[in-house]
């Protein structure tokens, strides 16, 4: 998020009902086991064996699954041969998060190759990341969590496949000129991320609570309670404060300030000094992003 983003996001418009915008009209289509890993895991009711057969349904990206399951940052002692093994030694939410992140990254793949977008995938992950890491004491699935960090800005991961050349090229004037991102995102596309990333999650059924992180995460919630659009916005504010923005801030937040965000029990799962949590987050993007 730059600096003016969430005060240019207060006043957004709804999002355009009915027909796709047309800067979202015949985009390439999200691999069916992450729509279908998406539905599954917004669920209360998901189980080991469901999980593990969506995972199963594609060889290759079990595989994959696999190879981060068995990457040096997770520690395990020995091999994990099977999806149903790394469910079991890895946790159900851990396995829920790394293949809905390989699923999207493998949609990405060709958009990847421009420095720019990548720093908007990392921006997606280090968010992710973080709210998987605050959940439990919060009192939210972690593997929610970390989908729905991941789906926040679903609309601009959309737009950069669509439009990687133009996207791209918003990216550097924005940064040089010191652009709001929304704003230029409305001005190139008639539709901002956040306006995009609700009409896609509309669009693909998902629970109302994932369509309203996607819409409103860089608007601070309003109320005293905190639930899952609250952790959201706090992670995506953290991520920028630990230097995985979408842009290189020249007043990036200050990461004391960040906690605020966050209940006091959350506030013991992070490091005292940033650059901890930075590193760790760091470890696991380069396994995540890796090909």
């Amino acid at each position: 998020m730059t600096r003016t983003e969430e005060e240019a996001s207060v006043a957004l418009a709804e999002p355009p009902a009915g027909k796709a915008p047309w800067a979202l009209e015949n985009l390439p289509p999200f691999p069916a086991v992450a729509t279908q890993l998406i539905q599954v895991v917004a669920r209360e009711d998901v189980n080991l064996n469901e999980i593990g057969r969506l995972i199963c349904s594609e060889p290759v990206f079990a595989a994959d699954v696999l190879r981060i399951a068995n990457s040096a940052v997770y520690g395990l002692q020995s091999q994990v041969r099977s999806i149903t093994h790394a469910i079991v030694v890895l946790g159900l939410d851990r396995v829920k998060g790394i293949s809905i992140t390989r699923a999207f990254g493998a949609h990405l793949k060709s958009s990847l190759k421009v420095v720019a977008l990548q720093r908007c995938w990392r921006n997606s992950l280090a968010g992710a990341l973080v709210a998987e890491k605050l959940a439990r004491p919060c009192g939210i699935d972690a593997g929610l969590a970390h989908t729905a960090g991941l789906l926040r800005d679903i609309g601009r991961l959309a737009l950069l496949v669509k439009y990687p050349d133009s996207f791209a090229n918003m990216l550097a004037v924005s940064q040089t000129d010191g652009y709001d991102l929304m704003y230029t995102e409305r001005e190139l596309f008639d539709v901002d991320h956040c306006q995009a990333g609700c009409w896609l999650t509309e669009s693909m059924g998902l629970p109302t609570e994932i369509c309203d992180v996607a819409a409103h995460h860089h608007q601070k919630p309003a109320g005293a309670s905190f639930g899952l659009l609250q952790l959201i916005h706090a992670a995506d504010t953290m991520a920028d404060a630990l230097g995985f923005g979408v842009l290189v801030l020249p007043e990036a937040p200050d990461f004391r300030d960040t906690l605020e965000l966050i209940p006091a029990a959350a506030r013991s799962r992070v490091p005292e000094d940033p650059e901890e949590l930075k590193a760790e987050i760091t470890e696991q993007l380069q396994v995540l992003c890796k090909n």
